[in-house]
C-alpha cells in the first residue's frame, strides 16, 4: 500500500493522488509478467526428451537394492520413462550383484516398478535363467516390493527345467506361483553345469 504525508490544507486528496500516479508503473510493471506466465493459445507440447547412450540407476524404496540400466537410449514421455535399444540391466542388493535383465524395452512406472514385452533374467544364486513371457504373449511387470509378474516363462537351471503361465516370482525364485506347470527335476543330479556368467547352483 502506498502511504503519502498529509498535508493539513490538503486532506486525504493527496493519497489518492498518490496513488493514480502509481497506477501507469504497476501497469508497465506486472502486464509484462501475465503474458509471460501465460501459455500461448493452442500451444502444443514439445517433442519428448531423448538421451542417447544411456547408463541410468534406479534407487527403489527398498533398502539396498540399486537396479544399474545400459541402452542406446532413454525417452521421457509425459513423466513416463522408457529406456530401450540393446537395453542390459543389473540389480545389486547390499553391493553385490543378484540378476541381470535383458528387454528390447524397460518403462520405469511410479513407485520404480518396471514393465517390459518381454525379458530374460539371469538370477546368479541357483544360476536360473528365465525367459519372462515372449512377443505377443503380453507384458511382464517387475514389482520392487514383490518381484515378476509375467503370463508366461520357462525356466531353465542346473535342477529344473520347465515352463508355466501365469507366473509369479519373488526375485530369487523362492516363492513361485504359475498355472499349467510342466517342470522337469532330474532324478540322478542335473542338467549340466551352471551357465550364468558368476552363478552358483
Amino acid at each position: 500500500m502506498f502511504w503519502a504525508r498529509r498535508h493539513p490544507s490538503q486532506g486525504a486528496w493527496a493519497k489518492v493522488k498518490g496513488v493514480r500516479r502509481l497506477w501507469p508503473f504497476l501497469l508497465a510493471l506486472f502486464l509484462p509478467l501475465l503474458f509471460l506466465f501465460r501459455p500461448p493459445r493452442g500451444a502444443k507440447e514439445g517433442p519428448p526428451v531423448r538421451l542417447e547412450g544411456v547408463e541410468f540407476t534406479l534407487f527403489p524404496e527398498e533398502e539396498g537394492v540399486v537396479w544399474r540400466f545400459r541402452a542406446e537410449a532413454m525417452v521421457e514421455e509425459g513423466g513416463v520413462f522408457r529406456i530401450r535399444g540393446g537395453l542390459s540391466g543389473a540389480r545389486y542388493v547390499e553391493g553385490r550383484l543378484d540378476l541381470r535383465l535383458f528387454a528390447p524395452e524397460v518403462v520405469v512406472e511410479p513407485g520404480d516398478n518396471l514393465r517390459a514385452p518381454y525379458a530374460r533374467v539371469e538370477i546368479l544364486k541357483g544360476c536360473y535363467r528365465l525367459e519372462l513371457s515372449a512377443p505377443g504373449k503380453g507384458e511382464v511387470l517387475i514389482r520392487q516390493k514383490e518381484g515378476f509378474l509375467a503370463p508366461w516363462v520357462r525356466v531353465e537351471a542346473p535342477n529344473l527345467r520347465g515352463e508355466a503361465r501365469d507366473f509369479r516370482s519373488d526375485f530369487g525364485l523362492q516363492t513361485m506361483e504359475a498355472g499349467s506347470p510342466r517342470f522337469e527335476f532330474p532324478a540322478g543330479g542335473s542338467f549340466g553345469p551352471c551357465t550364468v556368467e558368476g552363478g552358483s547352483a
